[in-house]
């Protein structure tokens, strides 16, 4: 979404200059080009948070004391919002000096292997780690090496992957846009590479004839992206032209994406009634600055939506894309964030919306993607003769991912906040239970449609699955498969790059 605010000429003076702290001899070290290009990016990433960060308020102490010689990357991490341990509140903002791949990822567009995946342990002994493949994207390097959900890999470029090593070699080889080997459980040994595409998150859509004579739809989509709202569109008016009866929408691995594709979905879930009456979807709560600055106008649904996608101007009509719905069951597990908990949360005022899986991730915050170099463009009628011209190439592809609001339903209620959104039927994903997604006997999905048919639920429906964390052997079968899943916490998660383990490997930003 754009966002427009009226800088003030005294953010744009060159800041932080004080003396309060000595300043240490690693930036006197420093050559004057590279410390030039420090207090540039100091200034960005100061103006930026000082305007949109949702806790501005909160830690303006930290801001005032901000110097212009700190490291920016780190300063960024040292500022965010805390808890009274000094536990990171705010998981979500970065900075960044590679903001092409961090937008390519929101985007969907990026250098890619085109596969999702989990990690486990390989047993209970918990000494080795093996990344599962919850699914792969159509005509991707992946899916051309014949890789399926399900299938273990276990050794990257013939390294096993053990605790203290897998966060570097799943970055590295998995995620790190080149040629990797991939070890698999059956022995078998894979060559892929990493190619530039576009990861459609519009995955699997498809209608279930049930034996009791009802239509259900299904779709299994992994990402908000702009790209794929006319293909949702075209999504839903098949579902409505078919007249589903029930509709399962599948957000396990979707770790969320932009506002406006959000609103697009919305739009085409909730009641028809309330879509004509552009009824309140959202609503965004700011820090005090912003606050003032824009007006509190709250998200509608609505049924026409234009937007650009790299200054090409796209144009979306959900007219005759509604089913008209009263209840909508979600498959969530704690890879389902921001935008897709959003989701719930704006419907949830309207509609019957029962949750099958884990408990959410719990982001509650929009995030703004910030560019420098834009920034700069933006700022520079207010500033001093030369400034522009020195600070342009010390910015190019910096960029700042910034939390500058809280989502909340019509009524002000975040149902995401603090620690995600808890499912009404407990059950883990099991990518190793033999059935592709959209099958009707995949473990979720069986689970939602048992519930929409009156049919008892089998097997486990808390935290702990059998299989996982029994501690037997990783072998082809299913029986004792795993040692469980690694905790969620154990790597960094970064907006469009990284990984957050058991979750989705993409960006959780919702935009």
């Amino acid at each position: 979404m754009g966002i427009k605010v009226n800088w003030g000429i005294a953010l744009l003076a060159v800041l932080l200059a004080g003396c309060e702290k000595p300043v240490p001899d690693e930036y006197r070290q420093l050559d004057p080009e590279t410390r030039a290009q420090r207090q540039d990016i100091n200034m960005f990433a100061w103006n930026v948070m000082d305007t949109y960060y949702l806790w501005r308020d909160e830690i303006s102490s930290a801001m005032d004391a901000w110097q212009n010689w700190e490291e920016p990357i780190a300063k960024i991490a040292a500022i965010r919002y805390k808890d009274a341990a000094g536990e990171d509140i705010d998981r979500w903002t970065v900075l960044t000096d590679d903001f092409a791949s961090m937008k390519g990822g929101v985007s969907g567009h990026t250098r890619t292997l085109g596969m999702d995946f989990s990690l486990y342990y390989v047993d209970k002994s918990r000494q080795r780690v093996c990344a599962v493949v919850t699914f792969v994207y159509a005509d991707s390097p992946a899916a051309k090496a014949g890789l399926g959900r399900g299938d273990v890999i276990l050794t990257l470029d013939g390294e096993e992957m053990t605790p203290d090593n897998y966060q570097d070699l799943v970055r590295n080889r998995l995620l790190g846009g080149g040629t990797v080997r991939l070890g698999m459980n059956d022995g078998a040994s894979l060559t892929v590479t990493a190619v530039a595409m576009y990861e459609n998150p519009v995955h699997t859509a498809c209608i279930l004839d049930r034996p009791d004579g009802r239509k259900v739809g299904y779709l299994h989509y992994t990402s908000f992206t702009l790209d794929s709202c006319e293909e949702l569109s075209n999504v839903f008016r098949s579902f409505t032209q078919e007249g589903i009866d029930d509709l399962v929408l599948d957000l396990r691995y979707n770790g969320g994406g932009y506002v406006l594709a959000e609103t697009v979905l919305a739009s085409m879930l909730a009641p028809v009634q309330e879509v004509e009456a552009k009824s309140v979807f959202s609503r965004e709560i700011y820090n005090s600055t912003l606050a003032e600055e824009l007006d509190d106008a709250p998200t509608c649904f609505d049924t026409g939506f234009t937007f650009h996608v790299d200054d090409a101007l796209r144009v979306v009509s959900t007219s005759g894309c509604n089913p008209d719905l009263k209840r909508l069951y979600v498959l969530v597990t704690g890879g389902s964030a921001s935008a897709s908990e959003s989701l719930i949360c704006g419907l949830k005022p309207y509609m019957d919306v029962i949750l099958v899986g884990n408990r959410t991730y719990g982001k509650y915050c929009a995030g703004l993607l910030v560019d420098a170099e834009n920034w700069l463009d933006s700022v520079k009628k207010g500033l001093k003769d030369g400034d522009f011209e020195r600070a342009q190439p010390h910015l190019d592809n910096w960029g700042l991912y910034v939390m500058y609001a809280r989502y909340a339903d019509r009524n002000g209620v975040t149902l995401s906040m603090p620690d995600g959104i808890a499912p009404d039927v407990e059950l883990d994903d099991d990518p190793l239970d033999g059935h592709p997604l959209g099958d009707p006997d995949e473990t979720l999905l069986s689970a939602a449609l048992a519930l929409m048919e009156g049919r008892p639920l089998t097997g486990a429906t808390d935290a702990t699955r059998a299989g996982m964390g029994s501690g037997g052997p990783l072998d082809n079968a299913h029986d004792g498969a795993l040692g469980g899943p690694l905790p969620t916490t154990s790597v960094p998660h970064c907006p469009g790059f990284g990984l957050l383990v058991g979750e989705r490997r993409q960006s959780s930003a919702s935009l």
